[in-house]
């Protein structure tokens, strides 16, 4: 994926949740791709556990130590202004990932790429196990999720089994 992009993109990046299933795939993406040819972006959401904060920001100093550029993004929204203005995220109303992450994600990687209309690369540590809705993703896909943008779904065959046992065989962080 790598090869085939790196001429073509202002950018690649982990978009990092702080679960399992992002901590294996930032262990991935950092022994597949080049020494500073991605980046990290944790898209807070305000809503997170203690624990997913703390995971956070233990990555987030692996990543400043192996000079990883880690980034925050965060809504201008709390998520108590959220709730008042769009009431709770239901299947029907799915306003707080495209307001507490994904926008919040294009902002920051138009501010570190210094371009309005960058194309990038998100590696996306969703599985088809997860949900009968996430079983129909590709591997790959431009545009579905953010205009002009890449999404490669690494690990979308990947069981929990296999995760678990990545993480226990490669010492990866545990939230």
């Amino acid at each position: 994926v790598y090869s085939k992009y790196k001429d073509k993109l202002d950018c690649f990046y982990v978009a990092f949740s702080g679960g399992k299933d992002s901590l294996v795939l930032l262990d991935l993406v950092k022994k597949a791709l080049p020494k500073g040819s991605f980046i990290v972006v944790f898209g807070d959401t305000g809503m997170e556990f203690p624990d997913t904060y703390d995971i956070v920001e233990k990555t987030k100093r692996q990543c400043a130590e192996e000079e990883i550029p880690f980034y925050i993004a965060k809504s201008h929204l709390s998520p108590k202004e959220s709730w008042e203005l769009f009431g709770p995220p239901s299947r029907t109303l799915r306003w707080c990932c495209s307001v507490h992450k994904s926008t919040p994600q294009a902002l920051k990687l138009r501010e570190v790429t210094g371009k309005n209309s960058y194309t990038g690369l998100a590696f996306v540590g969703v599985r088809a196990q997860e949900s009968a809705k996430r079983s129909e993703y590709e591997y790959e896909n431009f545009g579905k999720k953010q205009k002009g943008q890449y999404n490669h779904n690494s690990l979308l065959e990947w069981t929990s089994a296999e995760v678990w046992l990545y993480i226990y065989s490669n010492k990866v962080l545990i939230n």
